[in-house]
């Protein structure tokens, strides 16, 4: 590797680690507001049916005035990582070359249906990194907690798994619309440095050439983000869940330059929308089971007493 290419590469690390270890202050977290939540329980019937209240407080966050520092950050660091695009993506190449993972998809087929590819899975290393952030895999993470909760009647392991796929559902929302509203090219379909930007494309071009258009933000990124965040919140004494959630955020991030769907720059607006959408999913988790367990502390018991009939409740805490 040339010496000049060495303090990028340090540098881009730097930056990833930093945008990734940020997630849990990426946004501010105003107060919690129950007129965005109900007390549903349990949650995973009704999820298509949070998804306005999500984006209605999101809005409210994103447009608060002490949110403004924040997205101030994720702007700046956006226009800093544009400016230099070009060079981290070349150095994550040769980076990938020197360690020998493969800048190509080699995934392969497994299930499909009439022609329509249902599941790929990787086939080494580099496939296996860019998987990371493939919607099966936070699908499965999901799917494990679902399962587990509902196999062990367990609550809060079964509202974790609701909560990942209520974040999955806004983050992806979010992220392909701002695909299709930016317009912008990936590295390998570049044609200008850092990619162009056609905002507003044609969907009908947009369809036929995807990869064209969709590079910012990143979905995989946004999606990992959220996990992070859903599972961080739920278990904030595992001392394993950040730092382990961080590295492979990064070897990502690493990834999907090395394969040239990204640029660095589609990252950090993909970690706070991950962030936020995780954040507000957790809230909603966390209400529904508080209402739920402070119903099932409640005992309602008939009453008799000298001076008539009446109810009498018993609560435990």
């Amino acid at each position: 590797m040339a010496k000049h290419t060495k303090p990028i590469v340090h540098w881009i690390w730097v930056v990833l680690l930093g945008l990734c270890s940020m997630s849990p202050i990426a946004i501010h977290a105003q107060s919690f507001d129950e007129d965005y939540f109900d007390a549903d329980y349990p949650q995973l019937s009704n999820t298509f049916s949070y998804i306005y209240g999500d984006y209605m407080l999101a809005y409210d966050r994103v447009f608060d005035k002490e949110a403004i520092p924040y997205w101030w950050a994720v702007g700046l660091s956006t226009a800093a990582l544009i400016a230099v695009d070009d060079k981290l993506v070349s150095a994550s190449e040769k980076l990938g070359r020197k360690w020998g993972i493969q800048s190509k998809d080699n995934t392969r087929t497994f299930i499909s249906f009439q022609g329509i590819d249902i599941l790929r899975l990787p086939t080494d290393l580099g496939s296996t990194l860019y998987f990371l952030g493939d919607g099966w895999t936070h699908a499965s993470i999901a799917a494990g907690f679902l399962a587990a909760g509902a196999w062990s009647d367990d609550d809060k392991t079964f509202s974790v798994g609701a909560q990942l796929v209520e974040g999955m559902v806004t983050a992806t929302i979010a992220t392909q619309t701002l695909k299709h509203i930016s317009g912008r090219e990936t590295p390998n379909q570049s044609t200008a440095p850092a990619g162009r930007w056609d905002f507003f494309p044609s969907q009908t071009a947009y369809f036929d050439n995807v990869a064209k258009y969709d590079a910012f933000p990143s979905g995989h990124l946004a999606v990992g983000s959220m996990t992070l965040t859903v599972l961080h919140k739920n278990y904030p004494d595992n001392p394993y869940i950040m730092p382990v959630g961080v590295t492979l955020l990064s070897l990502l991030s690493f990834q999907m330059m090395n394969n040239g769907v990204h640029w660095a720059s589609d990252y950090p607006l993909a970690i706070a929308l991950g962030y936020t959408f995780g954040n507000i999913a957790f809230e909603r988790g966390k209400y529904a089971l508080d209402k739920h367990e402070l119903a099932n502390q409640a005992q309602w018991t008939p009453l008799v007493s000298r001076y008539g009939l009446g109810l009498a409740v018993q609560y435990s805490f």
